[in-house]
């Protein structure tokens, strides 16, 4: 769920030369970048039953920012250090990185797996809301706006539906989730205001400036004191979180959006609240109602409108990076 720059000089992996080989490559690519994002709710509440949600925000970070920091010795790229990209990379660190991560944490003490996946799937409609005020070129659509409104009503009938009718705690963590869309939606903003630059120099300044920025909460929360039982399924679970929904998904969205457009790229946001369902259902146990199946075919179809009119609006807002 990590918002970072589509680099002008990334240098692509080897594909197959086009015709349905390289049609059946980009979309097992594009099926793979949905699955490390879908799983992510799922390894979130797996990573929660040990850790707490600032804990776990903090060695996400860290893991990501060491991932980086092998990725920028290993391709020989300097650090970024103008004053622009150092504002930019703090920007998307805080507003795309530690605020949304740490609500969607705590919102998953709350709130069940598949739940979460569904709220989280209103980001690509809040990211078409916010490009119409900061994405110069960015033109608004009826379709766009019918779209916003659809996948909307699906959020309404997820509050009226018995999946948040566990009290103002669960409430509360839902409210959580969906504050973590607009931080998420903001920092895929910022990331299209990146894109002049490498995206494993900001990669790495970014996940550095979250772990210095989550380590002090931790210290303050905590007390620097480490959990007292540590499972693997939930140390594997942070690991998870730090490679495969955060570092390995930005460098694969990078080719993708290169290699097959951003378009393309952007039908990932209509896998990932369908197999973060799953995912609950089959390892979590969690139930699917009626309610969360309509909601979650609004907001899907909210963003299938959108994609109309963001084809007849102009200037596509920037894929959605979770």
């Amino acid at each position: 769920m990590s918002s970072h720059a589509i680099s002008a000089d990334a240098k692509p992996l080897t594909a197959p030369r086009p015709g349905w080989r390289r049609h059946l490559w980009h979309a097992g690519l594009l099926v793979a970048l949905a699955m490390m994002w879908g799983s992510s709710f799922l390894m979130v509440k797996i990573a929660l039953r040990d850790f707490s949600p600032v804990e776990a925000l903090t060695g996400r970070m860290a893991i990501a920012a060491l991932f980086f920091t092998a990725a920028l010795f290993i391709r020989q790229k300097q650090v970024e250090r103008s004053r622009k990209a150092l504002v930019l990379m703090a920007a998307m660190a805080f507003i795309g990185n530690v605020v949304p991560y740490l609500l969607i944490n705590w919102g998953q003490t709350r709130v069940e797996t598949g739940t979460a996946a569904i709220l989280m799937g209103v980001v690509p409609l809040v990211t078409a809301v916010l490009a119409q005020a900061f994405v110069r070129g960015e033109r608004f659509h009826r379709w766009k706006a019918i779209g916003i409104a659809v996948g909307f009503a699906g959020v309404v009938v997820l509050f009226g539906g018995p999946q948040l009718s566990g009290g103002h705690g669960v409430m509360w963590g839902a409210a959580a989730i969906l504050l973590a869309a607009l931080g998420l939606a903001s920092g895929t903003i910022l990331a299209d205001k990146a894109s002049d630059y490498h995206s494993i120099p900001i990669g790495f300044g970014v996940m550095w400036i979250a772990t210095l920025v989550s380590a002090p909460i931790w210290l303050a929360t905590s007390g620097g004191a480490l959990p007292e039982h540590v499972s693997w399924p939930s140390a594997a679970a942070i690991l998870g979180l730090a490679i495969f929904s955060t570092a390995l998904p930005t460098l694969l969205l990078i080719y993708l959006v290169r290699s097959a457009g951003p378009s393309f790229a952007g039908f990932t946001n209509y896998l990932v609240p369908v197999i973060g369902v799953a995912l609950g259902i089959t390892f979590l146990d969690e139930p699917l109602t009626w309610y969360a199946i309509v909601a979650l075919g609004l907001i899907i179809g909210g963003i299938v409108v959108g994609q109309i009119g963001g084809r007849k609006g102009g200037k596509k807002a920037p894929a959605t990076d979770r």
